[in-house]
């Protein structure tokens, strides 16, 4: 119905119109890259919305988290540290991240041998990259599957960071200095040096961020250091080179006051636990970009080189009581090799071809430890992941206003682990060795894309696409529930597809002062995995597993941006998403009871919210002196979703789907930027003005619940300098 309105709208609208140009008069059209080519984003036949640096420096927005919370079909996103999703480290900072109902899984406790995540996040242009929260270009949020081009682990989406090049002519710089409560102390800073004037340029940036805990000052602290350095070397107009390298160290603490159990639902209770542990996490990147125009079209080499490793001790206090922790991650070593061919941009046929080569080897420990008594110990001595990719596209007009769009990839993926697996006197005792054939598998796939676009006019376009995804499977030692007691046996992660159907609008009516996208997709997972689900039918000691059931998830996505003034702006975006489990497996069916998709009972992971709808807008107050005022506020609506329940939980405790469902919230924020000149800012923000508490989600476990709950009201100011 939506899509029909745009459509019938645009058909009326004047073949005259054109894509609108940065000015203060209409909205500013944003170039992206989300295909691997450049154009504008309302040019671009699928679901991509962007969110730009400067936007986000004047909201106070620099976790993940909240760079995506107005975003539509969006639910969750990492922790500002690189590894603190689920306060321990993992190396895949898309953990957490929910797109179009579909939860990338995380390892309980930060294990990094958990089940390859469904959506994929890239920085600059390597796959989950170093150092994304700082001196940022753009933001580019793509829904649906990315498989062809992008490949592994994008199933469901992904995210594109770009951070700023640099600039091979000015001299410049800037530094963002922000305060706020909860001892917040946030440094970032960026200095551009041409060093050749036209032709070599370097830029280095770095970033410093310091929090105290929500509930524990110290329990809950964050600390993060970054720095980047990038040179740019552009002799002419056809060739390119950029060198980069990117750290990032920091340290999250858990212990002292922490949110306890409660045998009531809903109720919110604390606990003091008299230690308080922490655990570092550090990254390393290094990466370049070759981009040469051959003739026959534009060759792009893309080599990187990423490393990260965790030391510390997590204090998780569960259902049960309060588990340590210990992890420690020895080497996990990352290379990456791209190439692509893509044809010059003012081709008739647009097209791309690529191969892609992944290694990444793996060496760490985790452990739990209920008191002094030892749960496991998980050791993986080596875990060795090798794939490669060989990918083409190609979009062809073959009428007036028409264009269709091709894309297939083939993927391979060998996994070979050696794991030494120990389980305490708790869990039945035991141990089990992974090693040689046992620990060797293989997954290939072809996934493949077909879009077929259409112009109404020159700024109303329509579109319908269906396109594949794939995701690697794995192998590890996990303990399983029998009659005869908990026994420890390799587990088979199956490689996870999905197919996704997709028609879409987008329009810019009233000479580009209002833009309005809209989506529709239906998605068919085939055996989405869900980890960190506890199939002890006692409680406790926890046994965690990782289970399968088909998925199917459909909805709706809308923005809308009107600038009835160059004083004002407005914004809405809606996002509607009906995400189940379907045709579930009795095994599935019997510790997932619940037909929703939520979250599991792994502390960190996110759950689709049906509906989230946001309304924001912006004026701008001119002041003497040419400085302006712009006020913004916004507010958010998150419908309430099904929590997680196994059906042993709804034979002990009958009304157990209403007690772990959540409740429907509404946040509101605001921002006030002051702007002397186009080099100095300052802004005040309050997040969460209302400081409205809610439970996020409810584990229950063992006769007792445990609640979690979002961020409380943060204000701050920030100050900008540009020079």
């Amino acid at each position: 119905m939506v899509l029909g309105l745009i459509s019938t709208f645009a058909v009326g609208t004047s073949h005259a119109q054109t894509a609108a140009t940065a000015s203060n008069e209409t909205l500013e059209e944003i170039i992206v890259t989300a295909e691997r080519r450049v154009e504008g984003v309302q040019k671009t036949g699928a679901s991509v919305s962007v969110r730009t640096g400067d936007d986000l420096l004047k909201e106070g927005k620099f976790s993940l988290g909240s760079i995506l919370e107005d975003v539509p079909g969006i639910t969750g996103g990492a922790a500002l540290a690189t590894g603190g999703t689920a306060g321990g480290g993992t190396d895949n900072p898309a953990s957490g991240l929910v797109i179009r109902g579909i939860p990338s899984n995380i390892g309980a406790g930060g294990s990094t041998t958990s089940t390859a995540s469904a959506a994929a996040i890239y920085v600059d242009g390597v796959y989950n990259g170093v150092g994304g929260s700082y001196d940022l270009e753009r933001v580019e949020v793509l829904r649906g599957p990315q498989g062809t081009l992008y490949g592994r682990s994008a199933t469901a989406g992904l995210v594109a960071i770009h951070t700023r090049d640099p600039d091979l002519q000015d001299f410049g710089g800037n530094a963002t200095v922000e305060t706020g409560n909860y001892s917040l102390q946030h440094y970032t800073a960026a200095l551009n040096l041409p060093i050749v004037s036209d032709v070599l340029s370097a830029r280095v940036s770095g970033n410093y961020y310091a929090r105290d805990g929500y509930i524990d000052a110290n329990g809950g602290a964050v600390r993060s250091t970054d720095g980047r350095i990038k040179l740019l070397y552009k002799p002419n107009e056809d060739f390119s080179l950029l060198v980069g390298a990117a750290l990032s160290d920091s340290k999250d603490h858990s212990g002292g006051t922490l949110i306890g159990v409660s045998q009531f639902p809903n109720v919110v209770e604390y606990a003091d636990v008299p230690d308080i542990q922490s655990v570092t996490a550090k990254s390393r990147q290094y990466w370049a970009e070759v981009n040469w125009n051959i003739g026959i079209g534009t060759f792009t080499y893309l080599p990187s080189y990423r490393s990260f490793d965790n030391d510390g001790t997590l204090l998780v206090y569960g259902t049960s009581g309060v588990l340590t922790e210990p992890l420690r991650t020895r080497t996990d070593d990352f290379v990456t090799q791209e190439l692509r061919l893509a044809s010059d941009p003012g081709s008739k046929l647009i097209w791309q071809v690529g191969a892609l080569y992944y290694d990444n080897v793996l060496s760490n420990t985790s452990a739990a430890m209920f008191g002094p008594v030892m749960l496991y110990q998980d050791d993986v001595i080596r875990k060795k992941t090798t794939a490669y990719g060989l990918f083409a596209e190609a979009t062809y007009p073959f009428a007036d206003a028409w264009r269709v769009t091709a894309g297939g990839r083939y993927d391979d993926t060998e996994i070979s682990v050696h794991e030494f697996y120990q389980a305490g006197a708790l869990l039945g005792g035991g141990s089990y060795e992974l090693s040689g054939d046992a620990g060797k598998r293989q997954f290939t796939n072809v996934t493949y894309k077909l879009r077929l676009e259409h112009d109404l006019t020159p700024a109303n376009l329509l579109y319908a696409s269906v396109s594949t995804g794939f995701s690697p499977g794995d192998v590890t030692v996990a303990q399983e529930t029998t009659p005869q007691g908990v026994v420890l046996q390799p587990l088979e992660l199956q490689a996870e597809t999905l197919t996704s159907y997709e028609i879409g609008s987008k329009n810019r009516f009233l000479d580009n002062k209002l833009q309005v996208n809209a989506a529709a997709f239906y998605t068919k997972y085939g055996a989405y995995q869900s980890a960190g689900i506890n199939t002890n039918p006692n409680g406790f000691p926890p046994i965690f597993t990782t289970l399968s059931s088909p998925l199917e998830s459909y909805g709706l996505e809308f923005e809308l941006s009107v600038k009835p003034t160059a004083a004002d702006l407005l914004k809405l975006n809606v996002g509607w998403t009906h995400a189940r489990f379907v045709d579930k497996p009795a095994e599935f069916a019997r510790w997932v009871a619940n037909d929703e998709v939520s979250s599991t009972n792994t502390p960190g992971s996110q759950a689709p919210i049906p509906l989230m709808a946001s309304l924001g807008y912006d004026h701008i107050f001119t002041l003497p002196g040419d400085s302006t005022l712009t006020l913004h506020g916004d507010v958010r609506y998150l419908s309430s979703h099904s929590g997680f329940f196994g059906q042993d939980d709804r034979n002990i405790v009958p009304n157990i789907e209403s007690n772990v469902r959540i409740e429907a919230a509404v946040l509101g924020n605001l921002n006030a930027t002051w702007a002397a000149t186009e080099n100095i800012s300052l802004t005040g923000y309050v997040r969460n003005v209302g400081d409205h508490r809610y439970i996020t989600k409810t584990i229950y476990s063992s006769g007792v619940y445990q609640p979690y709950l979002n961020d409380p009201r943060t204000y701050g100011a920030v100050l900008s300098v540009n020079f």
